[in-house]
């Protein structure tokens, strides 16, 4: 079975440690389970302006193929486990 097409995107900000964390964290996954990673600040400009709104006081948020997946901490062992959910069922299980 070919796997699933998984994109993440992590809603982020330069100064928030948690946010620092997550990220270490999705590049270690991501070095055990292919998938793309996009990381916007919430502060610049290419975020869109209703995620700015929405995560302005909730860094770090992430998103699987434009759904929500869980916030604030993104633990290694949850990520995989959201990815594997998704590979075998396409359903992203939030956190």
């Amino acid at each position: 079975m070919a796997s699933k097409r998984i994109a993440l995107t992590l809603y982020s900000s330069s100064t928030c440690s948690l946010c620092t964390t997550a990220r270490e964290n999705i590049l270690r996954v991501q070095k055990k389970v292919p998938f793309s990673l996009t990381v916007l600040d919430i502060y610049e400009p290419e975020c869109p302006k209703e995620f700015h709104d929405k995560y302005i006081f909730d860094v770090p948020v992430l998103h699987m193929n434009d759904k929500f997946l869980m916030q604030h901490r993104v633990p290694e062992e949850s990520l995989l486990e959201a990815i594997k959910l998704y590979e075998t069922t396409e359903t992203v299980y939030t956190k």
